[in-house]
């Protein structure tokens, strides 16, 4: 069988990628003898690998083939673009801002909407609100049909409780698609951070009238009601939505932290027990972090309801040393958990970096950086105490290092000793 022409088995693998079968896609690729390619194919060769092995879960090759990309031709956006992608997509948020502003830097604008769009969507992801909601609307200008950057704006505008703007975009998003189950979630969401409830409700219905499966619909109308302290009700919206979605840590969390609001603390527990067994089956869901500190939280507080004080700490502890998340709502109850008022006080700003010792690094955990930073807030009657709050909230097996600088903040009188806040941990070299 005669062998065919590079360029035609380019194509095949083309083809192949396009209707899904990425194994026999790869397999081509790797055959493909590159250099009997003219210089543009080889450029596309490379891009079309790059993106198949993306699909296929190796984002380290696929970084690798965008590069070659970049290499033979530094104005090829579109491997910028899928560069930023990948590196996106296994934490590292500095390299991809870096690749989409390089991308920005040469693509047509025509062509720079789905660039802002990716870029706003790492901003957001790592809590830069305001920047991610201009990159979105940005990305609206240059292309008033894409929805998708309508809802994200419409999101950004909730995340900073301007349900008016946020109102204003998801309208835009529902216009372009009236029929979205997403769309209409987002807007009952405006509706209930405005108060207007009735009408939240009927957005969530709607959702709910076009999918009844729709996760975040069940989710959303359960914790409008137990917002305004509805929890009976809330935790039927929130059985309901388990129908459908059985092992969503999510609801259960939800149903947890009603049963605990009700008094109801021994199924609560039995609550927490089931969603901690399926957050931990969820650990690469973005939203698992999120939902430990809720979870971890109420499940405390139950323990504390049920004269279990000792027991509650130790799993404040437990989840707050093992982190890396910021972890307000532990930091909260463990705070409520100490109470100590001091007559005179400080607020205090300390930054740490942890090491773990050699036998930790070599653990798989990914959720445990090999060596990090944070900034801890603290109020303390001195400096000494408040090192020693941070400490306890480290692992105990890793070295700690505080900054010689400590930023004092502002005077309290009668306020109650502990960590206020604290970020995530940024991984160091």
């Amino acid at each position: 069988m005669a062998v065919k022409p590079p360029e035609e088995q380019l194509r095949d693998a083309l083809a192949l990628a396009q209707g899904g079968d990425l194994a026999r896609a790869q397999m081509l690729l790797e055959l493909l003898p590159l250099d009997a390619l003219e210089p543009r194919l080889q450029l596309e060769a490379n891009y079309l690998w790059g993106l198949v092995l993306a699909r296929r879960g190796d984002p380290l090759e696929a970084a690798h083939r965008f590069q070659l990309c970049v290499r033979q031709d530094q104005r090829f956006f579109p491997a910028l673009d899928a560069w930023g992608n990948v590196l996106a997509s296994i934490g590292d948020a500095r390299g991809a801002i870096e690749k989409y502003k390089r991308a920005l830097a040469v693509a047509p604008p025509r062509n720079a909407a789905h660039v802002l769009f990716n870029y706003g969507v790492v901003l957001l992801r790592n809590g830069y609100n305001l920047r991610a909601l201009r990159k979105f609307r940005e990305a609206f200008r240059r292309d008033p049909a894409n929805a998708d950057a309508a809802y994200m704006t419409g999101v950004c505008f909730l995340n900073l409780k301007r349900p008016r703007g946020a109102r204003k975009w998801l309208n835009e998003a529902l216009r372009l698609h009236p029929r979205s189950p997403r769309n209409l979630t987002a807007l009952g969401n405006a509706l209930a951070l405005e108060q207007r409830d009735a009408e939240a409700a009927q957005a969530f219905e709607r959702a709910l009238a076009l999918d009844g499966t729709f996760h975040d619909a069940w989710y959303n109308w359960a914790a409008l009601l137990a917002a305004r302290a509805d929890f009976a009700n809330a935790i039927r919206k929130a059985k309901s939505g388990l129908k459908h979605h059985p092992r969503s840590f999510e609801l259960v969390v939800m149903q947890l932290f009603c049963l605990r609001q009700m008094g109801a603390y021994d199924a609560a527990l039995n609550a927490a027990r089931r969603a901690r067994q399926w957050l931990a089956e969820s650990r690469a869901d973005e939203r698992a972090g999120h939902f430990a500190d809720l979870l971890t939280a109420n499940q405390a507080s139950a323990l504390r309801g049920l004269g279990r004080a000792r027991q509650a700490r130790a799993v404040l502890l437990e989840l707050l040393r093992a982190s890396p998340e910021a972890c307000p709502a532990a930091l909260a109850e463990l705070r409520y958990h100490d109470t100590r008022a001091l007559p005179r006080a400080r607020r205090m700003e300390l930054t740490v970096t942890v090491t773990a010792p050699d036998a930790v690094a070599g653990d798989d955990d990914p959720g445990r950086p090999r060596a990090y930073q944070r900034t801890y807030w603290v109020i303390a009657a001195t400096a000494k105490e408040a090192r020693r709050l941070v400490r306890e909230l480290e692992p105990t097996d890793a070295v700690v290092r505080f900054d010689p600088q400590i930023n004092l903040l502002e005077h309290h009188q009668n306020a109650d000793q502990g960590v206020t806040e604290r970020t995530p941990a940024i991984p160091v070299e």
